[in-house]
């Protein structure tokens, strides 16, 4: 090996191995997708292995991957606690820092305006955004990594508080060359013989077993096919007519030529409810001001 693995790689591929999902890895890292993947595969070409299997439609670790992927782990660990042995003796104090995890099962774009209001409402404090999928933000919240999270619901929530900031129904993406493109509302029966693009169970088991009661009591049992892990894939694909996808209603501000959104007559049952969550024994710092402000950044967008 020519030269080893840089930290700044390392975490990329942490990132990458804990999402299985580029995009999402990009948004935890606040950064684009481009330089990412070039890390990565620098990262690959550093080791003379392959750490990723990736298509289209799915990121998994290959067994070298999943081989490295504790020692990586590891060795930033390592270097963080190394690095915070120190404190520079004349170092200027810093702003606190409120941390707060946002479900990627949302647009992130609705909360858009989020910082200007707790820069108005919280002068002098600093905000650090991550963007993951619930389940890690609640191993997260757990782990006291995170100080608060805007998570999606049904999850396992055991451990923490909750308070309610709205719902987001799914709604049907279909082809627009689909026979019931022109309808503004759908059952799901009418979908019952295409092929639904579905998530894996182990992205959210809690959401994904009580859509699977809905459908068990609707007699709804369309084929399937595995999600791609790219939005702007899946919505190429049913672009194609090779499916369709239920999605929250939230995601439709991710326009595409020739893919619509109309809504299911089901969506009462369908439904992702957003809540603001923080552990029971670590509440954040006047948590009612701080649910008001989610409701009414959720609230305005909407």
């Amino acid at each position: 090996m020519a030269r080893p693995p840089s930290l700044r790689q390392l975490e990329y591929f942490v990132a990458v191995a804990e999402e299985l999902n580029f995009r999402r890895a990009a948004e935890r890292l606040c950064i684009t997708q481009p330089p990412l993947t070039r890390q990565i595969q620098a990262l690959e070409a550093a080791l003379g292995a392959r750490l990723f299997d990736r298509d289209r439609r799915s990121v998994q670790l290959t067994e070298a991957g999943r081989r490295f992927l504790a020692q990586a782990r590891a060795l930033v660990q390592q270097l963080a606690q190394a690095v915070n042995q120190f404190e520079p003796a004349a170092a200027a104090p810093q702003a606190p820092v409120l941390r707060l995890g946002i479900t990627t099962v949302v647009d992130v774009s609705l909360f858009g305006g989020l910082v200007p209001a707790f820069e108005a409402a919280w002068p002098g404090r600093q905000l650090r955004l991550q963007r993951q999928i619930s389940a890690h933000l609640i191993r997260d919240l757990h782990r006291g990594e995170l100080d608060l999270a805007v998570i999606g619901l049904p999850s396992r929530t055991d451990g923490l508080a909750l308070q309610h900031l709205g719902d987001d129904p799914l709604v049907a993406c279909l082809s627009a060359r689909h026979p019931l493109a022109q309808r503004r509302r759908i059952p799901l029966q009418a979908l019952a013989a295409d092929t639904l693009f579905w998530f894996n169970r182990r992205l959210n088991p809690a959401y994904f077993d009580h859509c699977e009661q809905v459908f068990q009591r609707l007699g709804f049992h369309p084929p399937r096919v595995a999600e791609p892990a790219e939005h702007p894939v899946l919505l190429g694909l049913i672009a194609e007519g090779r499916g369709f996808a239920l999605v929250p209603q939230s995601l439709n501000t991710v326009r595409r030529r020739g893919v619509v959104f109309r809504r299911i007559v089901e969506e009462d049952d369908l439904r992702i409810q957003l809540a603001a969550a923080w552990p029971t024994d670590r509440p954040p710092a006047r948590a009612d001001d701080w649910v008001a402000l989610l409701k009414a950044q959720w609230a305005g967008a909407r």
